[in-house]
């Protein structure tokens, strides 16, 4: 019996697991940084707009939440709580009538600047981002939220 013969000795080729684990264990970093958003700001500031030293949050808080009924839902929350809820014109969300909601809220409450806005899961998202092009009009900073 030769000594070679017995040779338990060779060599495991692990660079395509470690290849695995790289593109696994990167894809999960990316993927993790995304679960912690509850509020995305979708806003840009006007070109001679400066932030100021110490921003106060307004007292009246603004939440928009489109339906998949086409309904529209105005939420007030602080110093008051009240709820609005604007039906569907012409099968279509009433993007007017939110508008003029809107106006109504700025005028009491002149502080008011922005407003989150969220829908239902079943929303098409070219609605959203057309809510989102009227809400400015009234409200420059508009957040989105609950995604």
């Amino acid at each position: 019996m030769r000594a070679g013969d017995n040779d338990q000795d060779f060599e495991l080729n692990i660079a395509s697991i470690i290849d695995c684990f790289t593109v696994l264990i990167a894809f999960m970093l990316a993927s993790a940084s995304f679960l912690s958003i509850g509020i995305l700001d979708a806003g840009i500031a006007a070109a001679g707009a400066s932030a100021s030293n110490e921003p106060t949050p307004p007292t009246v808080q603004v939440a928009i939440e489109l339906k998949k009924d086409l309904k529209v839902e105005i939420n007030l929350s602080g110093k008051v709580t009240q709820k609005y809820t604007i039906a569907p014109k012409d099968s279509n969300y009433d993007l007017e009538g939110v508008t003029r909601q809107l106006a109504s809220v700025k005028g009491q409450y002149a502080e008011v600047k922005g407003a989150v806005l969220s829908a239902e899961n079943k929303v098409k998202y070219s609605e959203v981002i057309r809510a989102m092009e009227t809400t400015k009009k009234t409200l420059p900073a508009v957040m989105l939220g609950g995604f």
